[in-house]
């Protein structure tokens, strides 16, 4: 079971954009998109057929999309996208769910989406096992199991194999790999970081919201594991689950 979503945007560099952000968070197999421009087009879509979530631009080719709300009912998750900070307070007084500002990147919406994640049908979503990485002129199948952690640096993803502590080279995202593991095992601590649970040899509080980590095996010498102040809330509630 995948989920049926709905783009109300009027500009198609906008709805491709979020649609590739998407399908690289979920998966081509996972999702269905129906993009609408404009308000009764909206409107007749949303009387017709059953969506799962919902995005909808502010701003579209004729008015506001809060004229919408005075024609249907919406009873599923709704986001706004839009460049304009003023609608923020009346997007949520319409059944708004969060708030994106454009330009948003892939991690904003990451990090809306888990938080939506809960309000939705159960996606069949199948956990990544190995994966296949290449050292020289070899082939390996490294396990997800024998992975301490991923580690972006220099614009590529590193897995780190725990027993060796070789980094080899995948062919992926971290925000695209975050929805692939366990969410009981491995925690994005930073937007450099995926860490195993059991690769975490020592934490050390250095500053009220800020947590520096020791992993095996040790990262390359200095680059520090530091927990973002923004995921640290989360991070400890992961830890004491």
């Amino acid at each position: 079971m995948g989920w049926n979503i709905l783009i109300v945007e009027d500009e198609d560099w906008a709805f491709v954009g979020l649609k590739e952000m998407l399908t690289d968070l979920y998966g081509d197999s996972t999702l269905t998109f129906t993009n609408t421009k404009e308000i009764q087009e909206a409107v007749k879509t949303i009387n017709k057929h059953h969506f799962d979530l919902i995005f909808m631009d502010i701003h579209l080719m004729d008015g506001l999309s809060f004229e919408i709300f005075k024609q249907v009912s919406i009873d599923v998750p709704l986001i706004f996208t839009t460049a304009y900070e003023q609608y923020a307070l009346e997007a949520f007084q319409n059944q708004g769910y969060a708030y994106l500002l454009k330009p948003f990147d892939a991690e904003e919406l990451a990090q809306i989406m888990k938080r939506i994640e809960p309000l939705l049908p159960k996606a069949e979503l199948r956990l990544k096992q190995r994966f296949l990485v290449k050292y020289g002129n070899f082939l390996k199948s490294l396990a997800i199991a024998d992975i301490a952690y991923f580690m972006a640096e220099d614009k590529e993803l590193y897995a780190v194999e725990k027993e060796s502590g070789v980094a080899y080279i995948i062919e992926d995202s971290l925000v695209h790999l975050v929805t692939q593991v366990d969410p009981f095992v491995f925690f994005q601590i930073n937007r450099k970081f995926l860490v195993r649970i059991d690769s975490i040899q020592s934490m050390l509080k250095i500053s009220r919201n800020r947590i520096k980590l020791e992993l095996i095996p040790q990262t390359p010498k200095g680059i520090e594991v530091i927990v973002s102040e923004e995921r640290s809330p989360n991070f400890q509630r992961w830890l004491d689950q």
